[in-house]
């Protein structure tokens, strides 16, 4: 795999895993202080697949907000990421930042930002140490429009209707575990990727290689909220640890001075071709 569809499918996958679960956010963006985190169930209920994503959602929505560590092992090598997301009614309203780690795997440091539906890539030196803009409603950019129809599959209402339909096996794995100071059951949630639409407009040739079958590892805290989740795509693994649940989080675009007018579409041309 060339570099340029490594780092397509990379960004892609952050997108899928930062976004796919994502509830619906609090309207009222512009509080200081740390939303109402839901309180921890009264009983330890028995939960299918139905109630899990509605339980998640609706945990989700009240806390609004969250910081996300993530580990991408792909090809051997281990990337590493942390940055934090807050959820609104759609993917034009939800805004991340995120920091990763890319070792050996291509620049020292790869930083994305989504914001009011425009996703900015600072690749090092590839982007001469600034942010490359993606229109996610451009559908005349090559890159803008493959990100864009994943991005248009982010509603998390249509989301949580395909998670639903999707699932072809759901069951509690094993004991529970401590996370961010919770208690954290683990679910394994076994998905028909036929039935997702997100996946399947991955960019750069990730699609092709989505398996007929992906399983989720989910850890569902006492309050609630996701702590953990694991997945394994096409041999890229991702675990992304979810914590300061409801804390504020301010996520700005990049200011002008610091957006570059390169045409992401040439830099990263040989995986949009090839998709």
């Amino acid at each position: 795999m060339t570099f340029s569809r490594r780092l397509s499918s990379i960004a892609a996958l952050v997108l899928l895993a930062g976004l796919t679960l994502s509830a619906c956010g609090d309207e009222d963006k512009g509080e200081s202080a740390p939303k109402s985190v839901s309180s921890a169930r009264t009983t330890d209920k028995d939960l299918d697949a139905e109630s899990f994503f509605t339980t998640l959602i609706e945990a989700q929505e009240k806390a609004g907000s969250a910081h996300a560590e993530m580990t991408v092992g792909v090809g051997g090598q281990s990337i590493k990421a942390d940055g934090d997301a807050e959820f609104g009614k759609n993917f034009a309203d939800t805004s991340m930042s995120m920091d990763m780690d890319m070792g050996s795997a291509g620049p020292a440091t790869m930083k994305m930002v989504l914001v009011d539906g425009v996703f900015y890539m600072n690749l090092g030196q590839m982007t001469k140490g600034k942010y490359a803009k993606i229109d996610l409603t451009d559908e005349d950019n090559p890159v803008g429009k493959q990100f864009g129809q994943l991005a248009e599959q982010m509603d998390p209402s249509k989301q949580l209707e395909q998670f639903k339909n999707a699932v072809t096996s759901f069951k509690k794995k094993g004991e529970p575990t401590k996370l961010d100071g919770v208690d954290a059951q683990p679910y394994e949630i076994v998905l028909d990727t036929s039935k997702l639409d997100a996946l399947s407009d991955l960019p750069g040739g990730a699609g092709a290689n989505i398996p007929k079958t992906i399983t989720y590892v989910m850890y569902l805290g006492s309050d609630d909220l996701l702590r953990r989740m694991e997945f394994d795509i096409a041999g890229t693994k991702m675990t992304m640890d979810y914590s300061k649940w409801g804390e504020p989080v301010d996520v700005k675009a990049p200011p002008a001075s610091e957006v570059t007018d390169q045409d992401l579409s040439k830099l990263m041309g040989s995986a949009t071709a090839s998709s």
